[in-house]
């Protein structure tokens, strides 16, 4: 930089005023964040609320407050030198904050010059556009963006409560995907009106904003001096030297996009949009009038005719101006829905009575950027039918799925390669290749086995509301039903009906317990008397299963052998 040189004044970090450390800066990974992060949160919701009332006074001494306070101060200085991507960026001081110790340091000094801070050069860089172009930037010093950070807390919350509904950009808590979202509600539909688009956007925004106007729409805002000075500080460019800025304000800056959004507050109501204020259907867009929606410098107006759309233009290029702003031609259009058009990454248009959108490029899935992602890419193509891609070389191609098909020809040419060709019907288990003592041989892999999955439905209830015994036991054939609850297999007797009452326990005078004699095998079974008789007829038991009852339970304790039958239940069977 010949000829200029650029630093932040050093401050010493001894006693501070009052609303911070009063001896010295206390370590910055022993604050508590949540602590001053609520702080600042509460002061925001109260200006906030202030707004909505009309007490202006009220709204400018919370203000003062926050702009005071340490601990706006500090949750500044932590998103700019901490969290934001670019804080590894320097200014034209080449000064960054990347430790705890310099961080601090930054924040005691950002405390201090809070009414006495002179803003620096931003650094003019460039970076490229998706048309080929350049966009200019403006980077500010490090302490210039920590002010900019602790006054836009202290303005956005006021201006949050003030700026129109449909306005998305740069704003806490909106994205481009709720615009996505406010356009498809009213263009979807067969009954949507509103079939005309107005898809503007404006020639180079942020360089050309009106220095004058925006400072008389921010009123009495107490850092009113400040902003100005951010807007007249000048632009250092390397090769070029230093330039003064007449208008605009620099494209990289922390406060830039809310200055944006100041000076372009209003353009709702200059297209003609217009809600319902009060009862059930309030903030819903008046019958008749457009919907604009803005993003930033980006916006589209859904018309319900071509003349609508054109009156509406015409008076956005009276409306502009006097803001130092005008519509970009190139990139402004009016057009029927069925013709679609482009709005922050997405293509909107209308098939018939169905509204899709979908991304600029037609909504096709990108390459995959790995191997794995490729070949896992392939197989699905495969087994739903269609032809598999050619495969670029790679050094672990090799490791195909196994089953897909592919028959695979390894040539060992000083590195692996793997040429993959379809064959229709069934083909031979390909081979894979281990590195054993250096040298690679193919094996074998072994063919996985597709089988199909069943689809498991939610089991019901029986009428008599009990819950139907366990999978376990509805597939187990030999195991011998319990008897009183009658769990167990449905549909399939008890082994007291089928046996009688051979399976009793009888109490010996001793106090044993042990099984009574079972039903010889040879002998018939007593016929089933009542309605199950019918359902169940006669039948022999098979030795095998009388073995197994007469020899106790097949958990071989006696006292666990079923029960004998109740005789009140008895005597009702017996006299159905």
């Amino acid at each position: 930089m010949t000829g200029y040189s650029f630093s932040t004044p050093a401050v010493a970090t001894g006693a501070l005023n009052v609303n911070g450390p009063e001896d010295e800066a206390p370590d910055w990974d022993a604050i508590d964040w949540r602590a001053h992060e609520g702080r600042v949160r509460r002061l925001r919701r109260r200006i906030f609320k202030a707004t909505q009332e009309q007490d202006w006074a009220k709204v400018r001494s919370l203000q003062k407050m926050a702009l005071r306070s340490w601990s706006n101060t500090l949750v500044s200085v932590r998103q700019v030198t901490q969290r934001n991507a670019g804080r590894t960026t320097a200014g034209v001081d080449e000064e960054i904050a990347l430790t705890p110790a310099r961080r601090m340091e930054v924040a005691v000094r950002v405390h201090h010059t809070i009414s006495s801070w002179q803003p620096l050069p931003v650094k003019r860089v460039y970076i490229p556009k998706a048309n080929g172009k350049q966009r200019p930037l403006g980077i500010p010093v490090i302490m210039d963006r920590c002010h900019q950070a602790r006054v836009r807390n202290a303005l956005e919350a006021e201006w949050e409560a003030r700026f129109e509904p449909k306005s998305y950009g740069f704003r806490p808590g909106r994205s481009c995907q709720d615009a996505i979202e406010t356009l498809f509600n009213t263009m979807s539909g067969k009954n949507a009106k509103r079939l005309w688009v107005l898809d503007a956007d404006l020639a180079a925004a942020f360089d050309r904003i009106d220095h004058d106007h925006l400072l008389s729409m921010l009123g009495s805002f107490p850092d009113r001096d400040l902003i100005r000075a951010w807007l007249k500080v000048g632009v250092f460019e390397k090769g070029k030297g230093f330039a003064p800025t007449e208008e605009g304000t620099p494209q990289g800056g922390v406060i830039s996009p809310l200055l944006l959004n100041v000076a372009l507050h209003g353009l709702e109501e200059a297209a003609g949009a217009r809600y319902r204020k009060t009862g059930p259907q309030a903030g819903i867009t008046m019958p008749g009038a457009p919907v604009l929606v803005r993003y930033a410098d980006d916006f589209a107006v859904c018309c319900q005719s071509r003349q609508q759309a054109e009156q509406i233009k015409a008076r956005l290029a009276e409306w502009l101006p006097p803001r130092g702003l005008a519509i970009n031609e190139d990139k402004t259009r009016i057009v029927h829905l069925s013709e679609g058009f482009d709005f922050l990454g997405f293509n909107i248009r209308r098939y018939g009575a169905k509204l899709l959108i979908k991304t600029e490029h037609g909504g096709h899935q990108a390459a995959p950027e790995t191997a794995r992602d490729r070949d896992t890419q392939a197989a699905r193509l495969e087994r739903a039918g269609g032809h598999r891609p050619a495969q670029p070389d790679h050094p672990w191609l090799g490791r195909l799925l196994p089953g897909s098909g592919v028959q695979q020809d390894l040539l060992l040419a000083g590195r692996l390669r793997v040429e993959a060709h379809l064959q229709v019907g069934q083909t031979q288990p390909p081979e894979q290749v281990e590195d054993m003592a250096g040298r690679p041989l193919p094996r074998q892999v072994q063919q996985v086995q597709e089988r199909p999955v069943g689809v498991r439905r939610p089991r019901a209830r029986q009428r008599t509301g009990r819950r139907r015994a366990p999978a376990q036991v509805l597939l187990d054939e030999h195991r011998p039903a319990p008897d009183g609850q009658r769990h167990g297999v449905p549909r399939r007797p008890c082994p007291d009906r089928l046996l009688g009452r051979a399976a009793t326990t009888h109490q010996t005078p001793a106090g044993q317990l042990h099984a009574a004699p079972a039903r010889p095998a040879g002998q018939p079974l007593p016929a089933l008397r009542g309605p199950r008789a019918r359902r169940r007829p006669a039948t022999q038991l098979t030795p095998a299963l009388g073995e197994l009852v007469a020899g106790g339970h097949p958990q071989g304790h006696p006292a666990r052998l079923p029960r004998a039958p109740r005789t009140a239940r008895t005597t009702r069977q017996s006299g159905r």
